[in-house]
Formats: structure tokens, C-alpha cells, sequence
């Protein structure tokens, strides 16, 4: 079940600065790739980007050069942002990934840096014995860009393999099946659960999903707190409506006029 943890880290430097730069690598910047990721990692133990273009730009090829001279702005330029070591604790048993603040085209960058610093985690608690647990809020928003769907697909289906339990959150559903891969994520999913459902969405879920009409009545226009779950082939109504002015309820609801302050 093991994976060469070099291999992947080649496969995400591939995605990643695809994305950077904003094209496709050719054959040859490819090899290049996958070369210097291996001679990095035999060089140094835990590199940055700062080593990973060091060691690109020690290559033979015009390619390397090239290369290593598209990847400045993000080394040693005003993009740098990503070419440093971390100074998050990344050893904390619980951590939240923020990008609300970054903007859309640094987001979808730094949203495949997180999957990845997240697949690191999953690898070293799996040799750990331990679980891993991963919520993944607005989940939607994970599949709009291209780069950032392939890797995020890969990360969904792999982790599964090494005891991680991935959980997707959205209110959007709509956007997750125009995408393939968020098609294929709800088509192998073996737990959901379903709430209230707009007509486009819920008529494309039913037929996915395989759900009877008797069924698809509890996602037309349930009451809060109500939907369907579905475990596997089984899929039964649910009502768990949670008091208000307990403190469960302070907790869980997203209403802003009824949040306490």
C-alpha cells in the first residue's frame, strides 16, 4: 500500500507549477521535473522551493535554466510567499487552513499547497497508527480551477487508503456536479448526508443516487434540521431538530439572527 512519498511529491511539483506559471509542462520539463525532485530530496531532508530551484538550476539542460527563471518571481521575488519553510505548527493535533483572505488565483496555489502539507500528515500519522480526520468546508470551491481539482480528487480518493476519513461540507451542490470530479466524489461516497435541495440539484441526486420518489419528498422541503442519510445502499429520512436556548444549539447554528453573542 505504500507510495513512493518522492513520487508524489513529483506528481504535486508537476500540478503545482503548472499552475504557477500557468501552462502545461512538456515532456522534458517534466523528466526535469521528477530529476531534480529525487536529487533534492537525496540532498537535503526536509527542502523548500528555495533548494528544489537551487538544485534545478545546478541541471545541465537550456530547459533547467529557463525554468529556474520562470520560478524567481516565486523564489526570490515579490511572490515568495510559498518558497520558505512553514512556521505553523504543523505537529498540532488539530489545525484549520484558512485562504478566505487570499485572493481567487493565489487561493487556488495555495489551496494545492495545503492538500499537499495535508496528504504529509495523513503519510506520517498512518505510520503512526493514528486516524486522520479531514472536514473540508465549501467544499465547492475546492473544484474550480482545473489544477487544483485533479489534485484535490487524487487527495480525496488516496488518504481513503491510508486511514484518513475525508468529509466534504457545501451548500452548493450544483457546483460540485458540473465538475467530474466532484461527480465522482458524490457517486463513491458511502456516507452522506442530504439536506434541503433545490429542483436542478435534487432531480440530478435522485438519479445519481438512485433514490425513490417517496424518498426525494424529505428533500423538497423538510424542516430544519431534516433530510436523508444515506449509509452505503441504505438510505432512511432523519429529523434532528436541536432545541433553541440550549447551549448545543448556541454551538452548531449558522443562523446569524438567532447566534448568541
Amino acid at each position: 500500500m505504500d507510495e513512493d512519498p518522492i513520487k508524489v511529491k513529483s506528481e504535486f511539483l508537476l500540478s503545482w507549477i503548472g499552475k504557477l506559471l500557468d501552462r502545461k509542462m512538456d515532456g522534458r520539463e517534466k523528466s526535469l521535473i521528477d530529476r531534480v525532485t529525487r536529487l533534492t530530496y537525496k540532498h537535503f531532508e526536509t527542502p523548500s522551493l528555495v533548494e528544489w530551484v537551487f538544485v534545478l538550476s545546478k541541471q545541465p539542460e537550456q530547459e533547467a535554466k529557463d525554468l529556474a527563471l520562470d520560478m524567481e518571481l516565486y523564489v526570490e521575488g515579490s511572490l515568495d510567499i510559498f518558497s520558505h519553510r512553514t512556521n505553523i505548527k504543523t505537529d498540532s493535533h488539530f489545525l484549520i487552513y484558512n485562504v478566505k483572505k487570499l485572493g481567487d488565483e493565489l487561493k487556488q496555489i495555495a489551496l494545492m499547497v495545503i492538500f499537499d502539507q495535508i496528504w504529509n500528515r495523513v503519510v506520517k500519522n498512518q505510520k503512526l497508527g493514528k486516524k486522520t480526520w479531514i472536514y473540508f468546508d465549501e467544499m465547492q470551491l475546492l473544484l474550480l480551477d482545473k489544477y487544483a481539482s485533479d489534485f484535490f480528487f487524487k487527495l480525496w480518493s488516496r488518504v481513503r487508503k491510508y486511514g484518513a476519513i475525508p468529509t466534504g461540507i457545501t451548500q452548493n451542490v450544483e457546483t460540485l456536479l458540473l465538475d467530474a470530479n466532484g461527480r465522482r466524489i458524490i457517486a463513491n461516497s458511502e456516507f452522506m448526508i442530504l439536506l434541503k435541495q433545490a429542483k436542478s440539484d435534487r432531480e440530478e441526486l435522485v438519479h445519481m443516487l438512485g433514490l425513490s420518489k417517496e424518498l426525494e419528498k424529505y428533500l423538497v422541503n423538510p424542516e430544519k434540521g431534516a433530510g436523508l442519510i444515506k449509509a452505503g445502499s441504505t438510505v432512511v429520512p432523519f429529523k434532528n431538530k436541536i432545541p433553541q436556548h440550549t447551549k448545543l444549539f448556541d454551538i452548531m447554528s449558522t443562523d446569524p439572527e438567532k447566534m448568541r453573542t
